[in-house]
This record gives structure tokens, C-alpha cells and sequence, in this order.
């Protein structure tokens, strides 16, 4: 009785566990719209002030127009940075927003992965280390003159609580994966990072 009992808690423990990491995302995501809801109603009614809508075709109008503000602000904002001055003033703001708040350049890295994986592709390359006989996997992120390469090697679970290295590129091996993935097998603790090291071979 008592073993039938701890199975059926065992079973609605796991089957409880299984669905918050599923859902995680979906809250997650839930979050971050909820943070954006508030700055679209606000657009939305200085809109409505000024244009006067009243139907409810004019409602969603008014919604889409919202959108369409905030979506062009971002790109607004994306050609400024490209501009010399803007890259300055972008500089200058990141530098003293580490200082204050040192996890500022991952989020940054792991949102434009998530929006743009490319762009972070070209900046982090998975690669294979040969430290003391052991491959191990990390992230090339660039050569200096001289040749030193600086890697990055991801922690596990969090892979953005690693640390840096320095090697000679005769160490290095590139690898042909996807970024995306190469880092998720770090939060599962090493599972499906072997397909990747193989490439290597």
C-alpha cells in the first residue's frame, strides 16, 4: 500500500516537474509581452487622442499603428547605432552599464542570439580544445595579432557562468554545429554534445 502510494506521488511529482519546464517558456514569453503590452497602450492612446477613433475597426487600427510605432522606433534606433556617433554613445552607455551591472553583455549576446542567431554566430565559434588530452567544447570569440586565440568555455548547467582562456590555434578545432544547440547541450549536462565532437574528428 504504502510503495503503492509513493509511486503514485512519484508519478504526479515527475508528471508536475515535466510540465513546468515545459510551460517555462510560454511564461517566459507571457513575461516579456506583458512588459510590452503597457508601452502599447500608451502609444495607443496618444494615437486615439489625436486621430479620434471610435468604431472597433478603429480600435484594431489604432493597435496595428502602435505596433508599427514601436517597430519603427527599434529601427530607428538600429540605424543610429550603425552610425559612428551612435556606436560611440552606444559604447560609452554599455561600458558604464557593465560596470553597474556586470550581466548586462550576456543578456545582450543571448537576446541577439535569440532575435538574430547569425549575428552572434559570427561572433562565438564552437570549437573543440585540446587541453591536456582532453577535447574540451568552447566558443573561439576571437584571434589576436600574434595569433593567441581567446576562447570562451561555457559552464554546465548555465553555459553563460563559464570563463576565458587563452590557447595557441594549433589547439583549436572548428566545428560545423549550430550554435543554438552546441550551447543547449551544456544545460543538459554534456547530453548530444558528442554528435558535435565528432565533426571534429
Amino acid at each position: 500500500m504504502i510503495d503503492h502510494v509513493t509511486r503514485k506521488i512519484g508519478f504526479l511529482k515527475t508528471t508536475a516537474i515535466g510540465g513546468l519546464v515545459f510551460l517555462l517558456p510560454l511564461i517566459v514569453i507571457g513575461f516579456f509581452v506583458g512588459q510590452l503590452v503597457p508601452i502599447v497602450l500608451a502609444v495607443a492612446k496618444f494615437l486615439n487622442e489625436t486621430l479620434g477613433f471610435q468604431s472597433a475597426t478603429g480600435y484594431l487600427i489604432l493597435l496595428a499603428l502602435s505596433v508599427l510605432v514601436i517597430v519603427l522606433i527599434c529601427f530607428a534606433a538600429g540605424i543610429v547605432a550603425r552610425w559612428t556617433i551612435g556606436k560611440r554613445v552606444g559604447g560609452f552607455v554599455e561600458r558604464n552599464l557593465t560596470m553597474i551591472f556586470p550581466r548586462y553583455s550576456i543578456y545582450k549576446d543571448q537576446l541577439a542570439g535569440g532575435l538574430d542567431a547569425a549575428s552572434l554566430r559570427g561572433r562565438m565559434k564552437p570549437a573543440l580544445v585540446d587541453i591536456h588530452g582532453i577535447k574540451r567544447p568552447v566558443l573561439e570569440i576571437e584571434r589576436s595579432l600574434s595569433g593567441v586565440v581567446t576562447i570562451y568555455l561555457p559552464g554546465a548547467p548555465d553555459p553563460w557562468s563559464g570563463t576565458i582562456g587563452f590557447v595557441e590555434p594549433d589547439q583549436v578545432t572548428p566545428i560545423e554545429t549550430d550554435l543554438g544547440e552546441f550551447l543547449a547541450s551544456f544545460e543538459r549536462l554534456g547530453r548530444g554534445a558528442a554528435a558535435a565532437a565528432r565533426l571534429a574528428r
